[in-house]
């Protein structure tokens, strides 16, 4: 009975999505408030701080990042992390990112056992500068 239990369950998670967020670093100087279009989450990072946004959205929606004197956006297609720069947990995904004053968003390398998340040489397509509005 328990072996059919764990085969239940296994195959239930099986098929299961991983959730997928960026870690994003406000390198900006400022504070900034990151939200998508159609949507009503937001998430706030004060200067020199990070936190997680979850990358999924419904297109054609963009990313919208905002301080006291700017709004960027970004298409969430070009925020595409080779699979190499994940870092993958228990039905957890999470890239690491920095984001500058220019609004210019560069991916880190996942931090190793209990380091930090560090500079990389950039894969095609980063750093991702702010579309036009």
């Amino acid at each position: 009975m328990r072996a059919l239990l764990l085969l239940v369950v296994g195959s239930l998670l099986a098929g299961c999505t991983p959730a997928v967020y960026m870690h994003l670093l406000n390198a900006t100087g400022e504070q900034i408030i990151i939200s998508k279009e159609k949507s009503t989450e937001v998430v706030t990072i004060a200067p020199n701080a990070s936190a997680d946004f979850t990358t999924f959205y419904l297109p054609p929606e963009r990313l919208v990042v905002r301080t006291p004197k700017h709004s960027w956006r970004y298409a969430f297609s070009d925020l595409r992390v080779p699979p190499s720069l994940y870092q993958q947990h228990a039905m957890v995904m999470r890239a690491f990112a920095t984001i500058d004053s220019r609004g210019q968003i560069f991916l880190l390398a996942p931090p190793d056992d209990r380091g930090t998340p560090h500079k990389i040489l950039q894969p095609n397509g980063f750093p991702i500068r702010p579309q036009n509005a």
